[in-house]
């Protein structure tokens, strides 16, 4: 590889440096650049989301979404294992804990984000753990071998995977969230309920409006202390309470943060020096930091694309998710907690079914939904909210009837997000199908990783693979 090119040192090898290296080799077209890839994990990027495949059977390889000789083949060098100690912004260099020294051009920072572990007594005893890596799931499982009751502290999206995971090892568990109700951070008291309804009748049992002050034993866990009753017997305890940006090795060097932590950046994913880009989890922009993988992946696109010499800007759009959780569809779209304009519910809760649309306060724009039970409007919505249309004069009628979904509809444009736990767009799925020459929806799923997690997305992967490839063989 010629010394001339510019040499790019991507610190971190997880899924939003993978999504970079991806994009860098479309927008790179006069390879410009040489890559050199550091990571601590000692595996190539895996599929964080689809962790708890993990309880059932599946192996870190069969998360693995590029094994090492894809970057062997696309000449980028991967360095598994290795830890990045400082960053020398004047000489322009990087220096490892083992003291080896990188020069660079140019940086990106992707060093994502750690389990958020509450500062209370007792997190470091035998028998507790984070949920964030391969790792973990491997040391859960072989306490959870020795363990018969499992307590997971936190009731978000993280908190009800994990706590799926322990009862499906045969443990009896419990979910504590000091919030008043489940996923507090995308539905609203109702959708908790019903969320709560399902939790329980899966055999796991939830307390909410609780506070954890310590966890306690000798060397093992052996229960938790809660501010207003009785200690909870554990011998297993998962911390699911949030993320914490590894913003460290920018802080160290200098470079400006958010107010809540992340290395601050500006749309083209530029920190605050400007031959340093901070992409993902380890990021803030405008004050927020991102843990959902679509505003990741975007801000990866947009570094990638401003190497490349084209003017591309990062756009967190609205916050939204879709998924599969405990047999239960779960959407959250937009704003699901405003109270200033008005809202219309449809629901049935013996069904399982709940449908709330958060209108503005002058009655003429949607902001935000939540869908449980049945999601099919999804893309609708969406649309709705971030092109900020119109809406009709009867707004009820954005909503499938319940036990009637709407028909999947194919108004997608190439950046619309058709798979949002792996982050496929409409065109990674067309250029998946033409470059090649794919003809069926697994082939599909296969190349992609579209529906490969939670399925919810399955029959629009399907409409779009089958429109493209009818194009495509004329």
């Amino acid at each position: 590889m010629s010394d001339k090119k510019k040499h790019i040192i991507v610190v971190g090898n997880g899924m939003t440096s993978l999504r970079f290296c991806e994009r860098l080799l479309e927008y790179d077209a006069r390879h410009e650049y040489k890559v050199t890839i550091l990571g601590d994990e000692q595996l190539p990027a895996y599929d964080r989301i689809a962790l708890s495949s993990m309880f059932s059977g599946k192996s870190d390889a069969d998360l693995i979404f590029s094994e090492v000789r894809w970057y062997t083949y696309h000449k980028m060098d991967l360095r598994l294992g290795i830890r990045v100690n400082a960053i020398n912004r004047n000489a322009k260099t990087i220096i490892t804990t083992d003291g080896e020294e990188f020069d660079y051009d140019y940086l990106v920072m992707a060093t994502g984000a750690r389990a958020h572990v509450p500062d209370i007594p007792g997190t470091d005893l035998t028998g507790v753990h984070a949920y964030r890596t391969s790792d973990d799931v491997h040391a859960i499982r072989r306490d959870g071998e020795k363990a018969s009751r499992a307590i997971v502290i936190g009731g978000g999206l993280l908190g009800l995977e994990a706590a799926e995971a322990c009862r499906e090892m045969g443990l009896t568990t419990t979910i504590v969230e000091r919030e008043p109700h489940l996923m507090a951070c995308q539905l609203d008291e109702a959708g908790g309920k019903l969320l709560r309804t399902k939790v329980e009748d899966l055999g796991l049992m939830v307390r909410t409006g609780e506070q954890v002050l310590s966890l306690e034993g000798e060397t093992a866990v052996h229960s938790i202390r809660l501010a207003n009753h009785d200690p909870l017997p554990a011998d297993l305890v998962i911390l699911a309470t949030g993320i914490q940006p590894n913003d460290e090795l920018g802080s160290d060097c200098g470079l400006l943060l958010g107010e809540r932590g992340g290395i601050a950046i500006d749309k083209t994913a530029h920190s605050s020096d400007p031959d340093i880009y901070a992409i993902g989890e380890c990021s803030s922009f405008n004050g927020l930091t991102f843990g959902l993988v679509a505003p990741c992946y975007a801000m990866a696109e947009a570094a990638a694309a401003n190497l490349g010499g084209i003017n591309k800007t990062f756009d967190p759009g609205i916050p939204a998710s879709q998924l599969k959780l405990l047999d239960l569809q779960v959407a959250s779209l937009g704003d699901t907690h405003s109270t200033e304009g008005d809202f219309l519910v449809d629901a049935d809760m013996d069904a399982g079914v709940y449908k709330k649309m958060f209108i503005s306060p002058d009655g003429k724009q949607l902001v935000g939904a939540i869908l449980m039970g049945e999601t099919s409007e999804f893309g609708r919505l969406q649309k709705c909210i971030e092109e900020k249309s119109a809406l009709p004069e009867n707004p009820a009628a954005l909503l499938a009837p319940i036990g009637s979904p709407f028909e999947p509809e194919l108004d997608l444009e190439d950046d619309d997000v058709v798979c949002f736990c792996n982050y496929v767009t409409k065109g990674d799925i067309c250029k998946a199908i033409d470059k090649g020459n794919l003809k069926t929806t697994g082939d599909v799923m296969g190349a992609t990783y579209a529906a490969g997690l939670c399925g919810s997305c399955l029959d629009m992967v399907d409409l779009v693979t089958k429109h493209q490839v009818a194009l495509r063989d004329g």
